[in-house]
């Protein structure tokens, strides 16, 4: 079958909230976080801590956290010292600065270690990838853990359909950052920017990200954010299975 959208060539896909239900995802990590504390689980904390995670990231996304200058010389994009750094700093906020940055880093890998042990796939997502990858080349680009990234897509059986599995750890920067993008056309270098379409969940960072790169993107709408006149999506979708009607 012609795909119906013969410009594209490289569909980029984000992950979390796109084709991972992140929310119960983070649920089960934060749970087991809190073992390692003693501490019992209450949906409120959880609210808590999902948003502190959440504007963490954002912040992050916008240059307002600042990376401590012995750790600036740190060489690689992905230093581990610098990785290890930043994530304990959610931990450290969520505990109100109450604990020391040891503590927050061994709690930290407890999450991450976690992210991938209960993994729930958005309804249609391997139907969608079952269907794109035999017409267009896929990729994941994701803002979050590099470590997790291939076990979630394994658990929810839809490693077989990804190309390429591209986070922001292997380039040093994060959507909607456009060198995030000169890292994947780096790696493909046989491709116009009229060529990416980007599926994702998120206005900032998967619409934003083409609008800042030059190319289409398609606003994967779960309700959970507001349309407006800042981002302006090439085409919207409700369902990930819309996706049969557009490409």
């Amino acid at each position: 079958m012609a795909n119906k959208n013969c410009k594209y060539k490289i569909l980029i896909f984000d992950l979390d909230d796109t084709l991972i239900d992140n929310k119960e995802n983070v649920k089960h990590a934060f749970k087991e976080m809190l073992k390692l504390r003693n501490i019992e689980y209450s949906d409120s904390e959880f609210s808590r801590w999902y948003e502190i995670d959440k504007q963490f990231w954002e912040d992050r996304q916008d240059g307002l956290i600042e990376i401590p200058n012995d750790l600036k010389n740190e060489e690689g994009k992905k230093s581990k010292k610098i990785l290890d750094w930043l994530r304990a700093q959610r931990i450290i906020r969520y505990f109100s600065g109450e604990i020391e940055l040891d503590d927050a880093i061994n709690l930290n890998s407890v999450f991450i270690d976690s992210m991938s042990e209960v993994v729930t796939a958005i309804d249609g997502a391997y139907e969608i990838l079952e269907y794109l990858s035999k017409q267009y080349k896929i990729l994941i680009a994701t803002n979050g853990p590099e470590k997790v990234m291939h076990e979630k897509l394994v658990k929810i059986d839809c490693l077989k359909f990804i190309d390429e599995v591209l986070s922001a750890e292997m380039f040093g920067y994060m959507k909607p950052d456009e060198r995030f993008f000169d890292g994947i056309q780096c790696m493909l270098n046989n491709f116009n920017d009229n060529e990416y379409l980007i599926i994702g969940n998120s206005l900032k960072s998967d619409v934003g990200f083409g609008m800042n790169c030059g190319f289409d993107s398609c606003w994967f709408d779960r309700k959970e954010e507001v349309l407006t006149t800042t981002y302006n999506p090439t085409m919207v979708i409700e369902k990930l299975t819309d996706l049969f009607n557009i490409l």
